[in-house]
């Protein structure tokens, strides 16, 4: 269960900081607090013309494409978040947004649309800034894991189909029978696949 609970104090730290552009972060913010990630995305949207260069607005916007279940667009603008982050002064936005929250979420992103490799990489990073986050240190054996089973299904896949070098004049009924015990096999893989997942999923997402 991914959790949200960084978004008020984004609210409190902004307000007053650039007129227009406060202006639509806090309509962005109330519209997410309600839970109307339409609305949200909308005003961040627009915060991000209004301030292009601004990580936070990129940031925001990325936590409401999540919700609405936009994953591959909010691994993109995660990404743009994160270069506009290294853009930014470090003084300004210390106390707004820091660079593992951006990576973790990236990295949840990239999960939800299959990119293992690219979460990896990307919690690996959030531990390289954030030691001790335990939800990324989770996330990272989940995605290994997820990975590693993928690799698995895949080579007994192959290992299965491959041609036969010696001569195997089977009939048609034998033939038959192998290839529904070889579709018992992996549909029992991907079943233990989805109990992994029932059992162990993501924990919470950083908003703000």
């Amino acid at each position: 269960m991914l959790c949200c609970s960084l978004i008020t104090v984004l609210v409190t730290v902004l307000i007053g900081w650039i007129d227009g552009w406060s202006r639509t972060m806090k309509v962005g913010n109330a519209a997410y607090g309600r839970g109307n990630y339409d609305e949200a995305q909308a005003a961040f949207q627009q915060a991000t013309l209004d301030q292009p260069d601004n990580s936070v607005g990129h940031y925001n916007l990325g936590t409401a494409l999540y919700r609405l279940g936009k994953f591959r667009e909010a691994a993109r603008t995660f990404q743009t978040s994160l270069s506009r982050h290294s853009e930014q002064s470090a003084k300004q936005i210390e106390s707004i947004l820091n660079r593992s929250s951006i990576l973790y979420n990236l990295g949840n992103a990239q999960f939800k649309v299959g990119d293992l490799t690219g979460a990896i990489a990307s919690y690996k990073q959030t531990l390289r800034l954030d030691p001790q986050d335990a939800d990324a240190q989770h996330n990272l054996a989940l995605a290994l894991q997820h990975l590693r089973q993928q690799e698995d299904l895949a080579q007994q896949s192959s290992s299965s189909t491959a041609p036969k070098t010696e001569p195997n004049n089977i009939g048609r009924a034998e033939a038959l029978r192998l290839l529904e015990r070889f579709s018992e096999n992996e549909n029992r893989l991907r079943r233990k696949l989805l109990q992994q997942q029932r059992k162990s999923g993501y924990r919470r997402e950083k908003d703000w």
